[in-house]
């Protein structure tokens, strides 16, 4: 292992008890006698359990995957952590980037992308022509994919999204 980065372990165990307990309030009012106990380790080996070890092995730089499947990984443990049961969507606090293991995930997603591939929050706010907090807010409704370097603390946005935004304002003016 690298030196200086974190084993992940403990946040990863922390989440799969999450979930587990999840699981088990709402089979206990589904249909309780269909619960069956896992361990810890039957957790771990589980898919979600060789995701979070997947990512936190991106995360320390230790293996290389191809950005799609890390991008789909993420966003199905943010929905399972995230996605309430009756709402159409759902929102990840600002605060669990914060969290062990947000940053696991932050570090795992901005391995995935190229550098060319990311542009400064400055530099997409003039591209874009809006201010910075329009950026932030986009950044939170998801309407603009970004990456979070946890070693420089600097926050990225992904360039495709910008270039889309600017496509679709020019159709729209060019309509009217």
């Amino acid at each position: 292992m690298e030196s200086g980065l974190p084993d992940y372990q403990a946040a990863i165990d922390d989440a799969l008890q999450l979930v587990y307990s999840q699981h088990h309030r709402l089979i206990a009012q589904l249909h309780p006698e269909s619960f069956r106990e896992l361990t810890l380790d039957e957790l771990r080996e589980g898919p979600l359990g060789r995701d979070l070890r997947r990512l936190a092995d991106l995360a320390r730089g230790q293996v290389r995957e191809q950005k799609d499947l890390v991008l789909t990984a993420i966003d199905s443990i943010l929905q399972i952590l995230f996605w309430p049961a009756a709402a159409d969507d759902y929102t990840v606090p600002r605060t669990f980037w914060d969290t062990e293991l947000g940053r696991m995930l932050a570090l795992a997603k901005y391995r995935a992308y190229d550098p060319t591939e990311l542009v400064s929050i400055g530099n997409a706010a003039q591209q874009l022509g809006v201010t910075r907090p329009t950026i932030y807010r986009w950044m939170d409704d998801r309407t603009l994919s970004y990456v979070k370097d946890d070693m420089s603390g600097r926050t990225f946005v992904v360039r495709r999204d910008i270039d889309n935004l600017k496509r679709v304002a020019a159709e729209l003016a060019a309509q009217g």
